[in-house]
Order: C-alpha cells, then structure tokens, then sequence
C-alpha cells in the first residue's frame, strides 16, 4: 500500500523531513501499525505515539487507530495553539 505523510511544526523538525512517500508491508492497515514500522527505521518516529499527536487522513481528523487505505494522504500534527 502506498501513502503519503506530512509532518507539522515540531514534528518536522525531529523527524528532518516534512512529507515522505512510502510503500507499507502488507501488515501495516492501521495508523498504530504505521508508527510501529516509521519507528523501526528511525527511533524518532517514536515521538507519533504520543496520545496528543493528531492524525489528519485525507483531509479529516480522524480518532486512533484508524483504518488505512491505498492512497491515503496522511499528516501528524502536535497540539494545536493559537486564539
């Protein structure tokens, strides 16, 4: 399965890349699977877990975990500010 994630604000800066491509193994089908394999090939991936972190799919808030989809345009985000 192929998607695309963006990183937001923090996020991009510890991971050092602001949006990737990836082709998953055909065991990841879920966002906390997803985590699992980004943290696998980079530890600071780790910092996805985090309850706070949201999950933006294909446009949408979504809760976690959330279903994964050929195609998805994913981004994590750290809390939102602002007023």
């Amino acid at each position: 399965m192929h998607v695309r994630i963006r990183y937001m604000a923090a996020l991009r800066d510890r991971l050092g890349d602001g949006e990737t491509a990836h082709d998953l193994p055909a065991d990841v089908t879920d966002s906390e699977a997803l985590i699992a394999h980004l943290t696998r090939s980079d530890a600071a991936a780790a910092a996805l877990a985090a309850p706070e972190i949201r999950l933006i799919r294909n446009d949408r808030i979504v809760t976690r975990p959330s279903a994964l989809e050929e195609g998805d345009r994913l981004a994590f985000c750290p809390p939102f500010t602002g007023g």
